[in-house]
């Protein structure tokens, strides 16, 4: 039961991903490339007098077919090996879905606005849980979060939190995700890599 609790929760973010929850960081796994992910950074002090440029948009754009570097990973689920991922984004809204559509990988629409909000979780029909995203106080990152509720739906039996960030000018995408049981801990840290003829460094969408 434990098992397969953990399972659902990597399967239920994991076609997608945690984070919004600002007390507790995923630690970066060791030893993975492209840079470990770095903590979440908060605003540092601005001289008076100097406001703070305002964006016409998203921080950024996930858009672009990734395929998963499984060499440069750590706790790859068998559901995600040799994945080949399509990203659309249109400002603070993620649609994601497997190029192969035959893998037992999810499509999913997520809503980057900071709000928790009831969706569909893993591969079982009627399972539901939240899920919370926001952009990182460092601008540079999404957060995100998935409770899946049990019996008493004010305790999750299960939480998931990760963190996606763009690196190597856009042709890297990092996931790193961290899922919490009563059971155990679980860490994992996805990288996937920017088709050769997807276009890095695209300026995000308003």
């Amino acid at each position: 039961m434990r098992r397969a609790l953990a399972a659902l929760l990597l399967a239920a973010a994991g076609s997608s991903a945690a984070g919004a929850a600002a007390a507790q960081t995923a630690p970066p796994p060791a030893n993975t490339q492209s840079g470990a992910p770095a903590k979440k950074a908060t605003p540092g002090a601005r001289a008076s007098g100097t406001p703070r440029a305002k964006r016409s948009g998203p921080p950024v754009d996930f858009s672009g077919v990734w395929t998963l570097d499984a060499a440069a990973s750590q706790g790859v689920s068998p559901a995600m090996e040799g994945a080949v991922l399509s990203v659309r984004q249109n400002g603070n809204h993620i649609w994601i879905e497997p190029v192969e559509k035959k893998r037992v990988i999810l499509a999913e629409e997520i809503v980057v606005d900071g709000r928790r909000y009831e969706k569909g979780v893993g591969l079982s029909k009627g399972r539901k849980g939240t899920l919370t995203a926001d952009w990182g106080n460092d601008h540079d990152s999404l957060w995100l979060q998935v409770e899946v509720a049990g019996d008493n739906p004010d305790e999750p039996v299960g939480v998931q939190r990760g963190i996606w960030r763009l690196r190597d000018g856009g042709a890297t995408w990092t996931r790193q995700t961290r899922t919490i049981t009563k059971a155990d801990v679980k860490d994992t840290f996805l990288v996937f890599r920017r088709k050769k003829d997807e276009p890095a460094d695209k300026p995000p969408k308003p």
